[in-house]
């Protein structure tokens, strides 16, 4: 009872880009898509943490984070405005979240690294590519023209209901596994476990074409030899498929649904204001046959004073298979993504930067949707507090 009641932090950030560039005209359906060659866009999120130690050494507490934008509606939207909700306690002993966030692997991912706040190639918050292609194109993860480069992403169990326990840093080497009862297969939410899905819940039906029993386990290895830092990375994802009637849950096809398995590793290198990374993994999207993407990632970044700079690429394969045609503009057969970025960031001071770069997005498929390359050149601020 001596320790300090719990006490309230507030953090967060906001990212407000100017993108000016193009877009292939794409189809979707029917009707030809053109785009025009600039956008603003912004995305932000604050977060709400309290927390206090106990007299044994624990500290226990909370995080809230709330979407810092409208989420696709404004005054008049029912969607979801925040993103993760979990508690946590931590000490000697490791470190245990329950809650709605991320799991262990997508935590722990050291892979290729990027200047580009807000854009890179773990889970973006920003992307400049036409809605046909996003649509169509499935080299992505989770059969979507994301990027990622963690065993589990957010296109999987993502913020959904799970429980997590990351063990202390041994001679470098730290594990954490996350266990989520269930979660959709196309967001990252539990369809009865989550303040998305109609809040707190009071069941779980079976048979709702939903996924569960997920495992993640992700493990990396810090270490420094002389000027010389390393970071190793390896993680493994995987999920039941419940199966229901066609039509459950808007799975108009559930028979496509099977065990989902994915797995990731990465490393970087650090010297004299280098580091080199890379990452590499193989995701089945949850889908049944061989419909997995293999994707690879490189970078370089250099960082001196105030700057940042880096320089890199992530491509996606998916060869479909086993999946029939849905429409003229998503055809089976081959889809191929390769993305590239440079660019870098200035920090004005602390909290505040000035970031700017180029990204390419090259796209192969059997359709006109499939093939819509895109670039950008990128303006933005970006602050955190």
């Amino acid at each position: 009872m001596a320790a300090d009641p719990i006490k309230l932090e507030l953090r967060g950030y906001f990212q407000a880009f100017i993108t000016l560039g193009h877009i292939d005209r794409d189809v979707s359906g029917t009707t030809g898509q053109s785009y025009r060659p600039e956008t603003f866009r912004y995305e932000g999120e604050i977060w709400f943490t309290g927390s206090t130690k106990l007299d044994n050494g624990t500290t226990i507490g909370v995080r809230i984070e709330l979407e810092g934008w409208s989420n696709g509606g404004g005054s008049t939207s029912t969607n979801d405005q925040m993103d993760e909700e979990y508690l946590f306690a931590f000490g000697d002993w490791g470190r245990v979240e329950f809650g709605g966030t991320n799991d262990a692997s997508y935590k722990m991912v050291y892979a290729a690294p990027s200047a580009l706040t807000g854009w890179g190639f773990q889970d973006p918050n920003m992307s400049h590519r036409g809605s046909g292609f996003s649509s169509s194109n499935n080299a992505g993860r989770a059969a979507t023209v994301t990027p990622g480069m963690s065993a589990a992403m957010g296109q999987s169990s993502g913020d959904a209901n799970k429980l997590s326990y990351f063990t202390p840093r041994f001679a470098g080497l730290q594990v954490g596994v996350s266990y989520t009862p269930s979660f959709s297969r196309t967001a990252s939410v539990a369809t009865c476990a989550s303040n998305t899905g109609g809040g707190n819940f009071s069941n779980c039906p079976k048979n709702l074409n939903a996924y569960h029993n997920g495992l993640d386990v992700g493990v990396n290895y810090l270490n420094k030899f002389g000027d010389v830092s390393l970071a190793l990375y390896g993680g493994y994802f995987t999920a039941g498929f419940d199966r229901g009637e066609a039509g459950v849950n808007g799975n108009a096809n559930p028979s496509v649904n099977g065990r989902w398995k994915s797995w990731a590793g990465g490393a970087q290198v650090g010297f004299a204001g280098f580091t080199i990374g890379g990452g590499v993994g193989q995701d089945n999207n949850g889908l049944r046959g061989n419909n997995r993407t293999r994707w690879y990632a490189a970078s370089v970044m250099y960082e001196t004073g105030p700057w940042q700079v880096s320089a890199g690429w992530w491509g996606g394969r998916n060869d479909e298979k086993s999946v029939t045609s849905l429409t003229a503009q998503n055809r089976a057969g081959r889809d191929k993504i390769d993305m590239f970025e440079v660019g870098g960031n200035y920090a004005l001071s602390p909290g505040i930067k000035l970031v700017g770069g180029v990204s390419y997005v090259m796209g192969s498929g059997q359709s006109k949707s499939e093939k819509a390359d895109s670039w950008a050149v990128i303006m933005g601020t970006v602050l955190t507090f």
